[in-house]
């Protein structure tokens, strides 16, 4: 088991499966879990507040009949395969969003210089000291500036997720997995009929 100093999640699943998988609604059930084990680790996990302890545990609660000595073992080697997988992922998605960024940012820049010629052309040349100058000259400033907000979006915070998603899969990766024997009907509604 876990040290009363570990921090642990626990995950109450009907089936070993549902730890990747979405488990059916049934509402006959009297269990009304609608997200995978993983996803309620990682929903869990993004609840936190910074200064908590970190989650060094997961105690997945199953019916008793699931539970086998190899279990654990098997269970352990699932989790970290998924957290391979998810970290492949996601590492790739944002090698894609900084090369986006790269691309739009390179767009974006002729853009603004285009724009920046437009502006000086604008006001120095075609309308010299004449209000329209200056109204053509700003707007196509501004129209510049604007075609670079995407390659700045790109680059400054869409990678961003990625990354987190990256280390929450190294936290689940380096949590220790406890399997723990689940009463039947622990948690369904026992309402007589």
């Amino acid at each position: 088991m876990t040290s009363p100093a570990e921090e642990t999640v626990h995950l109450y699943l009907s089936d070993m499966h549902n730890m990747f998988q979405t488990p059916e609604v049934d509402p006959f059930l009297g269990e009304n879990i609608e997200a995978s084990g993983i996803d309620q680790l990682i929903d869990t996990m993004n609840a936190r507040h910074g200064g908590q302890k970190p989650v060094s545990a997961i105690a997945i609660h199953l019916p008793e009949a699931q539970i086998t000595p190899e279990l654990p073992t098997r269970m352990s080697t699932a989790i970290t395969n998924y957290c391979n997988a998810q970290i492949r992922l996601a590492a790739q998605k944002k090698r894609e969003t900084w090369l986006e960024g790269r691309k739009a940012l390179r767009i974006g820049l002729v853009f603004w210089a285009i724009c920046l010629a437009l502006s000086l052309l604008f006001e120095e040349v075609i309308f010299t000291r004449h209000a329209m100058g200056r109204l053509f000259g700003e707007g196509f400033i501004i129209a510049g500036w604007v075609g670079l907000w995407r390659p700045a979006e790109l680059l400054l915070y869409d990678w961003r997720p990625y990354s987190r998603e990256i280390r929450r899969y190294e936290e689940i990766q380096r949590m220790k997995v406890v399997l723990v024997p689940r009463e039947a009907g622990g948690t369904q509604l026992a309402i007589p009929i």
